[in-house]
């Protein structure tokens, strides 16, 4: 089943892909502040959803802005027992802590993403995060 705004956040997703392919950082800009604020106003209106911050989260450059959109995300997905979203956002969070240098970080948001994987039928997420934990371990 789709999230509420998974359409409108889709479009908006598909305007920043679209305006990063043709190097149109002013329309970039501009869909990535409609999905911020789509967020936000859903957010307000009482929606408690984890996709809206995921996504939010994957289109914002700043690794530590991310992360707290991603921390938002992960709260909903633990609150809505929503093992997928757990899995696919301490991923995401792992690989924003590899980005900022924190390995021991993305060791635990790795691990805790394996757990929350487990229970899940998505092959293809589990198989990212065996090699996320495989890349970790040998960086110590």
């Amino acid at each position: 089943m789709k999230p509420d705004l998974y359409d409108p956040i889709n479009e908006l997703v598909i305007k920043i892909v679209n305006a990063s392919e043709v190097n149109d950082q002013k329309g970039q800009w501009a869909a990535y502040q409609a999905l911020k604020v789509l967020c936000e106003s859903s957010e307000e209106n009482g929606n408690h959803h984890p996709f809206q911050w995921e996504i939010l989260g994957d289109f914002t450059h700043n690794k530590s802005l991310a992360l707290s959109f991603y921390e938002k995300a992960l709260s909903h997905a633990i609150a809505l027992t929503l093992d997928e979203y757990i899995a696919s956002i301490c991923l995401a969070m792992a690989e924003a802590h590899i980005n900022l240098g924190d390995i021991s970080a993305a060791k635990i948001l790795a691990t805790q993403a394996n757990e929350a994987a487990i229970k899940t039928d998505d092959l293809e997420l589990r198989r990212s995060i065996s090699e996320l934990l495989l890349e970790t371990s040998s960086r110590t």
